[in-house]
């Protein structure tokens, strides 16, 4: 059985990486050829967790979350047999930002589905008033709303220290009326090294274009390579330091990080803290800064994260549950 194990590793390792590698190398090339600027479905590349988003969104080689699925599905197969979570939060203007995924083992390996949602909130119709020359409007009575979905179905297993997953996804944005749909897929890597320090990469949305009102448009392609170890084991304290580089491939790579403490407090409950950075990207009024923490029982979380918006100054506050056994 060793011998076999070991044989499935050499194999993955031989064909698993240089794929990945090549498509890295196609996502950096079809950026450079002049993709990069106006894509369609934002909603891929907003926060998609609590803990995360309080991380600085550094969070392709963290485990041991359902989340996992929106950053680097290789990292389900840290799962035990079964997990779910939801996180939502109050986004800028009236729009609303939620999250939700449902992980269970299936043999040797994870499987996963997960709903990303972004509302924007709805307005009265105004049509131009053909009696002002068009400068003036007049309402319908009627309210237009616009708001993007992702779908995603995911599948990890893991190999001794190697984990492998995959996650394909359907994506639809609406305005008003009007709705355009593409396909796309995610793939990931982790390995551990040694019990403390965890190596992820993933690639992401690397899929057809998005046809919306006669526009079409490019999904955010993207990679992000990332590592996270596990700095401090004393007692009832644990701390996690994650670090990342992300956007690979668009022309805006990213570095972000954070780190978690964690203090099991005596009898069956445990706090945690935590601190995320992550550099702004162009036109986003996010501030660099990211707060968060849990309650965490024996199967059960409660998350919350908090960031400014400097432009608009205010805040947003994002609230999850997590699940597992």
């Amino acid at each position: 059985m060793r011998r076999a194990r070991h044989a499935v590793w050499a194999v993955l390792r031989t064909v698993w990486t240089p794929v990945l590698v090549a498509l890295l190398v196609a996502v950096a090339a079809g950026r450079a050829g002049g993709q990069a600027g106006r894509h369609a479905a934002v909603i891929l590349e907003l926060p998609a967790s609590a803990r995360a988003l309080a991380l600085g969104g550094a969070y392709a080689a963290v485990g041991e979350d359902d989340a996992a699925l929106f950053y680097n599905p290789a990292q389900l197969a840290t799962l035990g047999s079964r997990a779910a979570g939801i996180s939502v939060q109050r986004y800028l203007a009236s729009s609303t930002l939620g999250a939700a995924a449902a992980a269970s083992r299936v043999g040797r390996g994870m499987v996963a589905i997960g709903v990303q949602a972004l509302s924007y909130g709805s307005e009265p119709e105004i049509v131009p008033d053909p009696g002002s020359g068009g400068e003036r409007g007049v309402a319908t009575g009627r309210r237009v709303s616009a708001g993007d979905v992702a779908v995603s179905v995911a599948y990890a297993t893991s190999v001794g220290a190697l984990r492998l997953g995959a996650a394909a996804k359907a994506v639809n944005q609406r305005i008003a009326g009007v709705s355009g749909s593409a396909a796309a897929l995610d793939l990931g890597i982790a390995y551990d090294v040694g019990s403390q320090l965890t190596l992820g990469a993933a690639l992401q949305h690397v899929g057809s274009r998005l046809r919306l009102a006669g526009v079409t448009s490019p999904l955010p392609r993207a990679a992000r390579v990332g590592g996270a170890v596990r700095a401090v084991r004393a007692g009832p304290v644990v701390v996690l330091a994650t670090a990342e580089v992300g956007g690979l491939g668009t022309g805006t790579a990213r570095v972000s990080g954070g780190g978690e403490l964690t203090w099991r407090v005596p009898g069956s409950v445990t706090l945690a803290g935590r601190v995320g950075a992550s550099p702004r990207r162009v036109g986003d009024d996010a501030a660099p800064l990211a707060l968060g923490g849990s309650l965490l029982s024996r199967r059960l979380a409660v998350d919350y994260a908090f960031q400014a918006y400097d432009a608009v100054g205010g805040a947003t506050h994002r609230l999850g549950v997590r699940w597992w056994r």
